[in-house]
């Protein structure tokens, strides 16, 4: 556990200082002790536990681990920052000139640079995870007063992770939005009564030529049944009718 412990005395010269090298060459390797340090402060949480040591000697034990957690994330963070401001140098545009020399485009042609990952001195993978927790510090703030709330210490791996579960709920809140709005554009819109209401216009106007020729003839009627029977008939298409009107 020599490396650890070694690990361990440069974190808390970090912590003391509060100081953090600005440079990549600088960062990276420091990135590596950092994890060694975690690493090492878990396992001495466990086992601590297992030993049953005091709770004074566990809680100053997790303070300095969640301490180094924390410190680890924030030089990913620098690293993360760093890449993210890197150019990537493995092509480059070059400019298209027409007959008269006039530019009219451009072709990307590779530049014979190393990789961007190459050139900040880290592999590919751990460069993309250093630029996710950069971009991602709400998760990163997140991870840290759960490890605290928890008692536990706060890693990079549980700060992936958890961007890793936004980002699938994104999707899936993305997907289940999308079949909504597609299921709303398939529901049939509401029937056109277009025709039918010229078929009604007509039938209106065959009953209005019929009610005229009644005008001034009902004293005629001699059916009191007939009578009673058409008033009602009239009531009700005057009701209707009215409600219509309303809508109209």
């Amino acid at each position: 556990m020599k490396g650890e412990h070694a690990a361990m005395k440069i974190f808390e010269l970090i912590k003391k200082d509060k100081m953090l090298p600005s440079k990549i060459e600088e960062l990276v390797p420091l990135s590596f002790i950092g994890q060694a340090a975690v690493t090492f402060m878990r396992q001495k949480v466990k086992l601590m536990d297992q030993l049953k040591m005091t709770d004074e000697q566990r809680k100053a034990t997790l303070a300095d681990g969640q301490d180094a957690g924390e410190i680890l994330l924030t030089i990913e963070d620098r690293i993360g920052e760093i890449a993210a401001a890197e150019t990537r140098a493995n092509v480059k545009a070059v400019p298209i000139k027409g007959p008269k020399g006039a530019l009219i485009g451009s072709k990307n042609k590779p530049s014979g640079k190393p990789p961007k990952h190459e050139r900040l001195g880290m592999d590919k993978t751990r460069m993309k995870q250093s630029q996710q927790i950069f971009k991602n510090r709400d998760v990163v703030e997140r991870v840290k007063a759960q490890a605290k709330a928890n008692d536990d210490i706060p890693t990079r791996t549980a700060v992936i992770s958890e961007i890793k579960r936004e980002k699938a709920l994104k999707a899936l809140k993305t997907v289940k939005e999308k079949q909504r709005k597609e299921k709303i554009l398939k529901q049939k819109k509401p029937p056109s009564i277009d025709k039918y209401l010229n078929e009604v216009e007509k039938a209106m106007d065959d009953s209005r030529s019929k009610l005229a020729v009644l005008e001034g003839k009902i004293q005629y009627i001699e059916s009191k049944l007939n009578r009673e029977t058409f008033k009602n008939s009239l009531d009700a298409l005057i009701d209707i009718a009215g409600r219509i009107r309303k809508e109209l």
